[in-house]
């Protein structure tokens, strides 16, 4: 379900299920209201496709998407994260074979994103689903990155 100004509160509730993840992102361990309409409008703003996965009712993550990176013109991931309860029980796999049949349906074989550097879990993560790591870099807010890049399972 795309996210909107009316998910505030399934988006903290994820995000904040995650205060390591939140603490090295944005440097607090818990987000508010105001933090996440900051993220939404920033989305907005880039062209973001913003959804919160759902499982039964319950927000289970969060992934936001570009289709053009204004800086290498490659689609990204801008974020996947998924709620702190719902962890290893293979929905961040199932968010990324959603997003691949997204990005096949689009004509898409390739994507990268940005992994914190401290984010150990994400690295490990992302590298047992295929993502090689293409070079560091330095976010706006001084935040130190591993550039990775994945072809999308063409095999669905």
């Amino acid at each position: 379900m795309k996210s909107t100004h009316e998910h505030i509160a399934s988006e903290l509730e994820v995000l904040n299920s995650n205060p390591y993840f939140n603490f090295i992102s944005k440097d607090k361990e818990q987000l508010n209201e105001e933090d996440i309409a900051a993220d939404l409008k920033d989305a907005e703003h880039v062209g973001a496709e913003r959804y919160i996965i759902r499982e039964q009712g319950n927000a289970v993550g969060i992934l936001e998407f570009v289709m053009i990176n204004p800086n290498d013109s490659c689609p990204w991931i801008g974020l996947l994260v998924i709620h702190g309860a719902y962890k290893g029980r293979g929905y961040g796999k199932a968010a990324l074979e959603l997003y691949d049949t997204i990005m096949r349906e689009r004509g898409i074989i390739s994507h990268r994103l940005g992994v914190l550097a401290s984010n150990a879990a994400a690295h490990a993560f992302w590298q047992r689903n295929g993502c090689v790591p293409v070079k560091p870099a330095v976010l706006p807010d001084g935040k130190d990155i591993m550039i990775y890049e994945r072809t999308v399972d063409l095999d669905g």
